[in-house]
């Protein structure tokens, strides 16, 4: 049985708000936009707990734990090494839901990371359900965009190599996926949850035996491929996507992570005038994790009632949702949108999350790919891969295969790399996957607002230095060394940590791309043991830095960028 998942908050949600005298407030737009609907709208109804006694509440964590799925245990440890659940977890009150059914809200779907529930409502019901004494607040339910160009359809099999990689070979090349295989790395053991349109499972390259759970969001049961109602097309995108990050065909077609498992979830309905509804997009990323994801890989970007003023990391609910997810360990990788400088699109703009970028077979940014920063000056995209002409499977029969353009595409490529950097470190943390993938990219000595740190290199980053141990080829010296800096990328203020073995002089300074001293935070005798290092950036301008520490006429170097 699947099992749909939900959520609470942990981030401040900023947005304008029409507020009534008695009851919750009920968001402006949303309060006009009902004063002009004539039928229903949707809107998202926030509950102030979970109706809980302390003791109820504690009860049920204990619960929840004690049946989360095994999967998802070992990957929330990773990053909650205490406290791995918590009120978050707990669904939203049956009592709360019921009362807003009985008031005329019509369910979607529930969000226990929010402990929210979305609904559909017509206009007058909307004051009443925001009266009730447990509300919080009512936010719209935003829609959102995707846009594709597809070109260079191709109706038969093409192979332009002599291996098995057929035309897919060129854009794994270019980020280095195949010499990660021949290594042996190939995503075994790593679950990926999609997040895309439906998916044709009856297309040669699409592996069944792979897929471990599906769930469509949108008519509430378990079959992500085409329906009788659904439009012809809608399991179209999905399709691609999933063929591009996990599809395998000899000779024809391979995904980086062609070995993983795969949750398929169904949460965007094409037939719609506004095609991406968000609430499903937050159901959806809810059951992955609880289904043990490892790493979400969505095509999918949000604007609607947002503006780029709100692209914040803060706002916008699947960004908050994303956020909420890479806290439990999962790694997301996110379109950065096909906008061109018109900007990213949410939840491109959550704090740790993977925004990709595209380029084209020589490595130029594509036009369309979106432009960051966001409205908090954070560079994106993050990194990019292949997003012009990338060759993936179609949904018109079982062996169609044809090319397509669009961030969609370099995303499931990016997700892949992921998946087979977990391969190589299932150990590794979604922020040190991040951060190896960031700093192995071909532009990380200059990242900027178009390419972000660059086009990935797969393999590079499975070797990335920062997480290397002494037996490594940075050869790190027996007297000391540096944990890894964190965060990193960082915003403002950096933490390391010095681990000195025999007692001298230790001198630590921040140093610039030119070799020049920043800043120097240490030059003292130290006795041997750990210390803890701050490293306040304050008005010092964006850029690669590196933490470079002198004991006894040894050194060692950590990279560091600071992004502001």
């Amino acid at each position: 049985m699947i099992k749909q998942y939900k959520i609470t908050q942990t981030f401040i949600i900023t947005i304008v708000s029409f507020s009534f005298l008695f009851g919750a407030q009920i968001d402006e737009q949303l309060f006009n936009a009902g004063r002009r609907a004539e039928n229903t709208i949707h809107a998202w109804v926030h509950f102030k707990d979970k109706g809980l006694s302390k003791g109820q509440l504690e009860d049920a964590i204990v619960q929840i734990e004690a049946e989360m799925d095994t999967h998802t245990k070992q990957r929330r440890v990773k990053t909650r090494s205490t406290h791995f659940v918590d009120e978050k977890d707990v669904p939203v009150f049956n009592e709360y839901i019921h009362r807003v059914i009985e008031l005329g809200g019509e369910i979607r779907t529930e969000s226990k990371w929010l402990n929210a529930v979305s609904i559909s409502v017509t206009p007058e019901h909307l004051q009443p359900i925001a009266d009730l004494e447990y509300v919080e607040k009512i936010l719209p339910v935003y829609a959102g965009k995707r846009r594709e160009d597809i070109q260079n359809p191709i109706s038969k099999k093409v192979v332009i190599t002599d291996n098995a990689y057929g035309a897919s070979f060129s854009q794994l090349e270019q980020i280095n996926v195949i010499a990660a295989h021949n290594a042996g790395y190939t995503g075994q053991g790593i679950r990926v949850l999609m997040l895309d349109t439906g998916y044709y499972k009856d297309h040669e390259a699409i592996q069944n035996d792979k897929i471990i759970a599906e769930w469509d969001f949108i008519n509430d049961d378990g079959e992500t491929q085409n329906e009788p109602g659904d439009d012809t097309s809608q399991h179209n995108h999905g399709t691609y996507t999933l063929s591009t990050l996990g599809g395998r065909m000899e000779g024809v077609l391979y995904g980086p992570a062609y070995d993983a498992e795969f949750l398929l979830a169904k949460t965007e309905d094409i037939e719609q005038e506004e095609p991406i509804e968000e609430d499903w997009y937050v159901a959806g990323l809810e059951w992955g994790e609880e289904n043990g994801a490892d790493i979400a890989s969505s095509s999918l970007g949000y604007i609607d009632w947002y503006t780029l003023d709100s692209l914040d990391g803060l706002t916008a609910v699947t960004t908050i949702a994303v956020n909420i997810a890479i806290e439990n360990g999962m790694i997301v990788t996110t379109a950065a949108g096909n906008e061109g400088e018109g900007g990213i699109l949410a939840p491109a703009d959550a704090f740790d999350v993977i925004t990709c970028g595209a380029v084209d077979s020589m490595g130029n940014i594509a036009s369309f790919s979106s432009w960051g920063p966001t409205a908090d000056g954070r560079i994106k995209p993050e990194v990019c891969a292949r997003g012009v002409a990338t060759y993936c499977a179609g949904a018109s029969f079982p062996e169609h295969y044809f090319e397509t353009n669009g961030t969609s595409l370099s995303t499931p490529l990016i997700g892949g790399a992921c998946a087979v950097i977990l391969s190589a470190h299932p150990d590794w943390t979604p922020l040190m996957v991040r951060e190896a993938l960031m700093m192995t990219a071909n532009n990380s000595e200059n990242p900027d607002n178009q390419y972000g740190w660059g086009v990935i290199d797969v393999m590079a980053a499975i070797h990335y230095d920062a997480f290397m141990d002494s037996s490594d080829e940075w050869n790190i010296p027996e007297t000391f060394s540096i944990t890894n800096p964190y965060p990193n990328p960082f915003n403002s203020v950096v933490q390391f940590s010095v681990k000195v073995l025999e007692e001298g002089r230790l001198n630590i300074d921040i140093i610039n791309v030119q070799g020049e001293i920043v800043e120097t935070i240490l030059n003292d005798n130290v006795k041997k043991g750990i210390r803890d290092y701050v490293w306040d950036s304050g008005t010092t301008s964006s850029g690669m830095f590196f933490i470079r520490a002198s004991l006894q006429n040894q050194t060692f170097v950590r990279k560091i960028c600071l992004v502001k």
